[in-house]
C-alpha cells in the first residue's frame, strides 16, 4: 500500500508542477503596464553647427584666432573653423593669419592645396 501512496504522491507533486509551469508562463505573457516618472528630464540635443550660415569678408576678419576668438578662414567660398588644427596653432599656418580668404595663399603659396582642410569643421560660406 505504501508504494501505492509513493506512487500517487509523486504523481500529484507532478501535476502540480505542471500546473506551476504553465501558470507561470502565462503570467510571463502578460504584459504589465510600467509607469513613467513624470519628472523625467529629456536631454537636449547639442546644437548643430549652422554650415548655412554666410559670411561677409568683413565678418571673417573678426574670427582671426585672438584673445580667445575662434580662428576662421575661407577657402574657395567655404568658411572653415581652423581653430583646433594644429597646422595652425596660434592662428597663423606659414605666415597666414586667420580671419581671411585664403584662396589665392593656398593656390599660389601652399605645397598642399586645400586638401589638408579636412581636418577643419565647415561652419558656413562666403556672401557672393
Amino acid at each position: 500500500m505504501r508504494s501505492k501512496n509513493n506512487t500517487l504522491f509523486f504523481i500529484l507533486l507532478g501535476l502540480a508542477m505542471i500546473a506551476l509551469v504553465f501558470s507561470g508562463c502565462e503570467a510571463a505573457e502578460e504584459e504589465v503596464p510600467v509607469d513613467e516618472p513624470e519628472d523625467v528630464v529629456e536631454e537636449e540635443e547639442p546644437e548643430e553647427v549652422d554650415e548655412e550660415q554666410v559670411f561677409t569678408l568683413e565678418e571673417i576678419a573678426q574670427y582671426d584666432g585672438q584673445d580667445g576668438r575662434p580662428a576662421y578662414i575661407v577657402v574657395d567660398g567655404v568658411v572653415y573653423d581652423v581653430t583646433d588644427v594644429p597646422q595652425w596653432s596660434g592662428a597663423e599656418h606659414f605666415g597666414f593669419e586667420a580671419g581671411i580668404d585664403a584662396t589665392e595663399a593656398l593656390e599660389d603659396a601652399a605645397p598642399h592645396g586645400a586638401g589638408q582642410l579636412d581636418r577643419a569643421e565647415i561652419v558656413g560660406t562666403l556672401a557672393e
